[in-house]
């Protein structure tokens, strides 16, 4: 079934997030983000931390930022290994976290052809939740297991619909988380891969008292072919950003999904092709007015100056 874009957002502008740093590994890998009041928490694919910012008149700065391993214990690899986290969500006291669970292929040198080793990076297969008391701070998280029985990763490779996907890497088909939303108690996560007979997939999770996964459920959505890329919750609704599971420049487009078996995504924005990936996604209250923050893969040079990211700001129409 084809889905026309029927707009509901518009670019309204951009809001400034000022990390006061010229650590540009941060600033380009920006890949998740959450708010809640005041704060917004955002997270890179490429590092250890949790990043608190706080909002000022019209944008937000950062205030804190948290090492992840002071609170999850068991974190595979050494302390120089990335999480790959990509995506998080808030609920009421807690936020919670979610890694890409991937496999990946050492990108190739210079003047190097494609190489042919795949590698299981196990401190990506992060599934964490993280309570936060009154001041806004980390006190004390539950995960998942990173390996083995009752993993993330070990469910999603014993369902008959991605085993056979387990071992390719990301960006080539391979299982790659890359969205999560919490809507009213219930666990989403969003695949970038596998898309599978070119449907992408959302899988519903059944985590207990005991912070364990009982099940997996999965929805298959028509997104035009393309991947997850992120999900947000809009109420009872899931907003999800689709984009291509490899590295093509688009189109990406946003998608509106109610949660329920047999309901069909309705597009409502389409940012076309273009360099820069809508990567992190979430709503945002900036100077009295709300709207939906958008983070960027691969930024052009003019949303970094000085420590500041220029992330984009998109309204919902009215009517």
């Amino acid at each position: 079934m084809d889905t026309a874009t029927i707009s509901e957002f518009f670019l309204a502008g951009q809001v400034s997030l000022n990390y006061g740093t010229s650590d540009q590994s941060l600033l380009r890998n920006l890949s998740g983000c959450a708010a809640t009041g005041a704060m917004l928490w955002t997270v890179s694919d490429e590092g250890r931390t949790i990043e608190r910012l706080t909002r000022e008149v019209d944008g937000y700065t950062l205030s804190d930022r948290f090492a992840l391993d002071q609170f999850i214990e068991g974190i595979p690899g050494s302390s120089d290994d990335e999480l790959d986290l990509e995506s998080l969500d808030l609920d009421v006291s807690s936020i919670w976290l979610c890694g890409a669970h991937c496999k990946v292929r050492r990108k190739p040198e210079a003047n190097e052809i494609l190489n042919s080793e795949i590698h299981a990076r196990k401190s990506r297969r992060l599934l964490a939740r993280l309570t936060i008391d009154q001041a806004g701070r980390p006190v004390a998280a539950q995960s998942i297991p990173f390996e083995g029985d009752g993993s993330l990763r070990a469910m999603l490779e014993a369902d008959p619909f991605f085993s056979p996907f387990e071992e390719l890497p990301t960006k080539e088909n391979g299982i790659d988380v890359e969205g999560l939303a919490v809507v009213d108690g219930r666990v989403f996560i969003g695949l970038r891969g596998p898309v599978i007979a070119g449907f992408a997939v959302v899988a519903e999770l059944a985590i207990d008292n005991a912070f364990k996964i009982r099940s997996i459920r999965p929805y298959f959505l028509n997104l035009q072919g393309l991947g997850v890329r992120e999900l947000t919750r809009d109420g009872a609704s899931i907003l999800i950003t689709a984009g291509p599971v490899g590295e093509a420049q688009g189109a990406f487009a946003l998608y509106r999904w109610s949660p329920e078996p047999g309901s069909v995504p309705r597009k409502v924005y389409s940012w076309g092709t273009s360099i820069e990936k809508p990567e992190g996604l979430c709503w945002c209250d900036v100077g009295g007015e709300r709207g939906l923050l958008v983070l960027y893969d691969s930024p052009g040079d003019a949303r970094l100056l000085n420590g500041v990211y220029s992330a984009d700001l998109l309204k919902r129409l009215q009517g």
